[in-house]
């Protein structure tokens, strides 16, 4: 496992004491997915402070009325992934964590959170900042929906993500961007 990776990354949105630090070196668990795996997050505890070391993720909802995959963010290897299972109770549809590569993710087991945040008073600053830049994230894939073209929306994506394509398939980033999938193929064969 690679605890120095996972530490230095939580480090980068928080100073850490040593204690913290040597509790979570101790907790960390290593999960590993596999290309095109799906958890429904309202039925799978991915643990805390999840830390996509390997691979990359989608986030999408599941619109049985429409019966179809709506993309919400993308996420590239080394992204931290907010707290899910509680903001999956407040979206409509079922809401999925799609790998779209082989994965390993390190995540300190559920059990071990109230622990964390019952001992280590800077895990509550940890989280919000962690839930923060997810939100970030989110307003700003909102809001480039509805200030700019397709075109800029997808030199965006491939900014943040510039191997986009040779992760997911067009149908996934065209519903990521909100446009229709023979849309996207005709705008990256200009």
């Amino acid at each position: 496992m690679e605890n120095d990776q996972y530490l230095l990354k939580l480090s980068a949105y928080h100073n850490l004491s040593i204690g913290f630090k040597a509790y979570l070196g101790f907790t960390l668990q290593e999960t590993f997915f596999n290309r095109l795996q799906r958890v429904c997050i309202a039925q799978t505890d991915l643990g805390g402070y999840c830390y996509l070391a390997k691979g990359s993720a989608r986030l999408y909802v599941y619109d049985e009325e429409s019966e179809q995959e709506i993309t919400l963010l993308f996420f590239p290897a080394s992204c931290m992934l907010s707290e899910l299972k509680a903001t999956a109770s407040y979206l409509k549809g079922a809401v999925y964590l799609e790998f779209m590569e082989n994965a390993v993710l390190y995540s300190i087991p559920e059990n071990h959170m109230g622990n964390i945040h019952k001992l280590f008073m800077e895990s509550v600053i940890l989280t919000a900042a962690i839930t923060a830049e997810t939100m970030g994230k989110t307003i700003t894939a909102v809001t480039d929906l509805k200030l700019f073209h397709a075109d800029l929306r997808l030199k965006k994506l491939l900014e943040y993500f510039p191997s986009i394509f040779s992760v997911a398939a067009v149908k996934d980033v065209a519903s990521y961007l909100g446009i229709h999938p023979t849309t996207l193929s005709a705008m990256r064969k200009r």
